[in-house]
């Protein structure tokens, strides 16, 4: 079940627009400074520190005893803070953190080794979406294998002959592909027939697998419609078309299955012709099939605000599904699943949020509070174009054009009405309502 730390992230992340990593450091920085860190709040509100100082006080000191703290803090701050003589300038990044480990080292050796202990316990690597297709990197690892690490780019990049076109920064970022790939060295791209690299003991590994999402019309490109239409990344989120035909070149292409009944739910079936239930949908774990689609048209997970990729999700049962009788529970089929990350899926089944689903497959979440919030699509499919007609043809109206089509129509009659009555009372006037033409 959920604690209520991460009901708190929840509810903040979902109030102010953040993500849950986002919402739980704000909330642990302010309770640090409400509960712990006195002197650096008073310095705070009287305009002598800003918030990312703060934060790296507060990321220095967590593990500083109780009895300590107060004297502690009083020393960083006369450290960190700006001298008083022309021109002084206090203390900030890497620089405050080691006046702090300094200051704590002496006073409070042995929270000193506690935060190392809990350093070392939160390590971590992430990697997050940056823009025009490119991502980043972030992490938290003992400093022996940082090193380590650094110095194995270092000799990849360099393993090329000095011929090779790229610059020293961009081999070594190349050089972390040659990594995961599990290649010795780092293939020179001079394109030499006499290249003096020595590629006779390369041995690649298994690539770890991605997924792109991409119209059949973006992959083969040209000058057909949707040959531009933008793909989706999983885990990153929309890329252009032509870096999808990029990745396509080296990679596995599958077509994606609309599953049964799904294409139906889409096109926005009347519920008084409900598509026939396959055997599969009283079965708790989807198909391959049905899989695939769910992740396709998620993008990502669909609680608010959070990136997890679709293919590293959950996929949750709107309705609960019933094991010890599944024709009288939820259904396994497309209009009943939703993906979720780990932690919002057990969010969602801690019975303090509560669910709502709507026909366009967004939800209505109702947070502990009563506050009301609806998500929004993510994936391939959401918002996404529709293809220009070929000369000549008629392109398929969607549902908000269909609604709109007897509203029109009504209008329309309408002003041909009031249109009749003025020309019985002989005046030649037209009335204009808007969006149509006269009817004459």
């Amino acid at each position: 079940s959920s604690t209520a730390h991460e009901l708190a992230e929840a509810e903040l992340g979902a109030a102010l627009t953040m993500g849950r990593a986002a919402a739980g450091k704000l909330i642990g920085l302010g309770f640090s400074l409400k509960t712990r860190l006195h002197r650096t709040r008073a310095a705070m509100a009287r305009g002598e520190l800003d918030l990312y100082r703060v934060g790296l006080i507060d990321s220095a000191t967590a593990n500083v005893a109780d009895d300590v703290i107060d004297e502690v803090e009083r020393q960083l701050l006369e450290k960190i803070s700006a001298p008083p003589i022309p021109g002084g300038t206090g203390l900030t990044g890497r620089r405050l953190t080691a006046a702090i480990d300094r200051i704590v080292a002496v006073v409070d050796p042995e929270g000193m080794r506690e935060r190392r202990r809990r350093a070392l316990a939160d390590r971590f690597v992430g990697v997050s979406a940056a823009e025009d297709g490119m991502a980043r990197i972030l992490g938290s690892i003992p400093a022996e294998n940082a090193r380590a690490f650094d110095g194995r780019l270092r000799e990849l990049a360099l393993s090329v002959c000095r011929h090779d076109s790229r610059k020293y920064e961009q081999r070594r970022a190349d050089a972390l592909g040659a990594l995961v790939a599990g290649s010795t060295i780092l293939p020179c791209d001079c394109g030499r027939a006499d290249c003096p690299q020595d590629r006779s003991g390369i041995v690649v590994v298994r690539r770890p697998l991605g997924h792109v999402v991409v119209l059949e019309s973006a992959l083969q490109g040209g000058e057909a419609p949707g040959a531009d239409e933008p793909a989706h990344l999983d885990g990153y989120g929309v890329i252009s078309a032509e870096h999808a035909r990029d990745i396509a070149a080296g990679a596995v292409i599958r077509k994606v299955k609309v599953p049964a009944g799904a294409e139906r739910e889409s096109a926005g079936a009347s519920e008084q012709a409900p598509s026939p239930v396959t055997p599969s949908a009283f079965v708790y774990r989807p198909g391959a099939v049905l899989d695939t689609w769910l992740r396709v048209i998620a993008g990502s997970c669909q609680w608010l605000h959070c990136d997890v990729a679709a293919w590293n999700s959950d996929l949750d049962h709107t309705e609960p599904f019933d094991h010890r009788d599944p024709t009288r529970g939820g259904k396994t089929v497309a209009s009943n699943m939703s993906a979720y990350c780990r932690n919002h899926h057990r969010l969602k089944h801690s019975g303090q949020w509560m669910h709502t689903s709507n026909p366009d497959r967004s939800v209505m979440l109702t947070s502990p509070t009563g506050h009301c919030y609806r998500t929004r699509p993510s994936g391939l499919l959401s918002g996404m174009r529709e293809p220009v007609p070929p000369e000549g043809g008629r392109r398929r109206r969607t549902r908000l054009e269909n609604k709109a089509v007897p509203v029109k129509g009504e209008r329309r009659r309408q002003r041909l009405r009031m249109h009749l009555r003025m020309k019985k009372r002989g005046r030649r006037k037209t009335v204009d309502h808007g969006d149509d033409p006269p009817p004459f």
